[in-house]
């Protein structure tokens, strides 16, 4: 069985590295990548289109980041979207329950879903059961 590809962005380390573990123990069909910028993840995206590897399937995408945050990288992503054969859900997460960033995830129909943090295994369960249909 192939592994599901998963992407996380966040500029928290002990975030990453806790949601890397709770992915850890829902499935051993999981590849994690992490980044602690957008940028970075960015780089990574291109790398994936260029290279025709597979992309990942879900990204867990923070807003608040240095360098690039979660608005440019969608910005970004948006201008790459057509180089990319692969669905790709992503899932900004986010602390923030403003209703302003709210109307504003609405303006990227790149988006599946809003997630506020903490992230917990259910919400994570429910994300990847969404995307892959009890396939990982």
């Amino acid at each position: 069985m192939r592994k599901a590809n998963i992407l996380l962005v966040d500029d928290d380390e002990i975030y990453l590295y806790l949601t890397e573990r709770l992915l850890d123990g829902i499935s051993e069909n999981l590849a994690v990548n992490s980044f602690t910028d957008g940028e970075k993840a960015l780089d990574y995206i291109k790398n994936c289109a260029n290279e025709q590897t597979e992309m990942p399937g879900v990204i867990l995408l923070d807003v608040n980041m240095p360098f690039l945050d979660g608005w440019g990288f969608l910005k970004e992503f948006r201008e790459l979207k057509p180089k990319i054969n692969d669905k790709v859900h992503i899932y900004l997460v986010t602390s923030s329950e403003r209703e302003r960033d709210k109307e504003r995830a609405k303006e990227f129909k790149e988006l599946t879903g809003y997630v506020v943090k903490p992230v917990s295994e259910d919400n994570l369960v429910e994300i990847l059961t969404e995307v892959y249909e009890n396939q990982w």
